[in-house]
C-alpha cells in the first residue's frame, strides 16, 4: 500500500488510554524531534544509562538531542501499550544489535522498529510479528547511480540507471527506504546484501518485496507499506503476513 499523508488528518491524535492494536494491524507514530526544551528533559529522564552513554558519544549537539528524542518518544509510545512509566522499559539486544522488549516485560509480545531521519522519527508497533520501518530526508544525491550500482540487485541498478533524470531522486529513496525497512525487519542489517532482494520503486508500482535469495519463498511473507510522512520525507513499512492494516498515530 502507498500513501500520500499530506492530509493531516490521517495522523490521529494519540488516546490517553492504551491503544487498541488487534492482531492483523501495524501501527505507525510519528515524532517531531524538534521540541521544547522541557520536553527534552523528560525524555532525558526515562532513557537507560546505556542510552545516554550512547547518546554522549555524538560529536554534534543536534545529533545527540535527535537521538535523545527519538529514544524517549519510542519508550513513551511503548509505555502506552505496556501500562508501564518509560523508565521501567528495558530492551533486550538481538545478535546484529536490534533491539527488542525485555521478556519480563513482553507478555504481549509487543514488537516494535524504530527509524529517524534528520528532524522525523517513526515507531511501528505490532504484536508478534517481525516488522522493520525506515525514514529518508529527501535531499539531492549526486551519486545516486553510483549508490545504486553499488548496493542494488543489477535489475534494480539497470530500472534506476534508465529513469529519467526528474524521477530519478524519488525513486532512489524508494528503492532505498524498501530495502532498509526489510533488513531492518530481518535483523540482519547491512550484512544482508541489499542485492540479494529486489523491491518494487518505480512510479506507479505497489509497494512489494518482489523477489528473494537464495530462497525464492520469502517474499511472499511481507506486507509492505510506503508513505510520505511529512514534506520531503519519504518512508517504508514492512511487516510479516498479509491482509494487514495500518493506523498512524501523532506522537504528543
Amino acid at each position: 500500500m502507498s500513501a500520500r499523508l499530506e492530509d493531516q488528518s490521517l495522523w490521529r491524535i494519540a488516546p490517553h488510554a492504551k491503544p487498541e492494536l488487534h492482531a492483523r494491524e501495524a501501527h505507525v507514530w510519528r515524532a517531531a524531534l524538534t521540541q521544547p526544551e522541557a520536553v527534552f528533559q523528560k525524555l532525558q529522564a526515562s532513557l537507560s544509562s546505556d542510552e545516554l552513554e550512547r547518546a554522549s558519544r555524538f560529536q554534534f549537539e543536534k545529533h545527540r538531542r535527535r537521538f535523545v528524542l527519538a529514544r524517549g518518544a519510542l519508550r513513551d509510545v511503548l509505555s502506552r501499550y505496556l501500562g508501564l512509566a518509560a523508565n521501567q522499559i528495558t530492551f533486550a539486544y538481538e545478535a546484529r544489535g536490534k533491539p527488542r522488549l525485555a521478556d519480563a516485560i513482553n507478555s504481549d509480545n509487543l514488537c516494535f522498529n524504530l527509524t529517524h531521519a534528520e528532524e522525523l522519527a517513526l515507531c511501528a508497533v505490532t504484536h508478534g510479528r517481525m516488522l522493520g520501518v525506515d525514514v529518508e530526508h529527501v535531499h539531492p544525491m549526486e551519486d545516486a547511480e553510483q549508490i545504486a550500482r553499488r548496493f542494488f540487485s543489477p535489475r534494480e541498478a539497470e530500472q534506476f540507471c534508465a529513469l529519467p533524470l526528474e524521477q530519478k531522486l524519488i525513486a532512489f529513496f524508494h528503492c532505498w527506504t524498501r530495502k532498509e525497512a526489510f533488513i531492518k525487519a530481518l535483523g540482519e542489517g547491512l550484512s544482508h546484501p541489499l542485492h540479494q532482494f529486489e523491491v518494487s520503486f518505480l512510479p506507479g508500482e505497489l509497494p512489494a518485496v518482489l523477489c528473494t535469495r537464495p530462497d525464492p519463498r520469502e517474499a511472499a511473507r511481507w506486507s509492505m507499506f510506503a508513505f510520505e510522512p511529512a514534506q520531503d520525507y519519504i518512508a517504508a513499512l514492512i511487516v510479516a503476513g498479509k491482509d494487514l492494516a495500518l493506523k498512524y498515530w501523532q506522537w504528543d
